[in-house]
């Protein structure tokens, strides 16, 4: 599934534990709904929720970005069974979420495969 809004791509993969978002263009104050529905749709969808952002597209971010990433992330925290991983996040973004004391409440990994194989449920 694709939305194109304003500039902004959200294509979304659904596996059984979880869920992949593949996020590029530009993610600001007008396409932060779009990103934002998207996440609230496979909310449910996956265990947890489990949610992969695979950020590597992005072109041009702002605040509101950070705002985001900040307020999923939060959501998830207080699931305490849910995960949010991004992946490919951009050099100036990495930069931004330091600056901002935000980087190191993300986990970050290599790959969506990495990413996806390390969400599977324990059994």
């Amino acid at each position: 599934m694709t939305d194109r809004g304003q500039a902004l791509r959200v294509r979304v993969t659904h596996y059984g534990h979880c869920s992949v978002l593949e996020v590029g263009g530009h993610l600001d104050f007008i396409t932060a709904p779009t990103l934002t529905g998207r996440i609230e749709a496979v909310w449910e969808l996956s265990e947890g929720p489990r949610l992969v952002l695979e950020v590597s597209q992005l072109t041009f971010y702002d605040s509101t970005a950070l705002a985001v990433l900040a307020h999923t992330r939060q959501r998830i925290h207080a699931t305490a069974t849910g995960r949010l991983v991004f992946v490919g996040l951009p050099t100036g973004l990495r930069q931004l979420l330091r600056r901002t004391g935000l980087l190191s409440r993300f986990e970050l990994r290599d790959s969506v495969d990495h990413a996806v194989a390390e969400l599977l449920p324990e059994a």
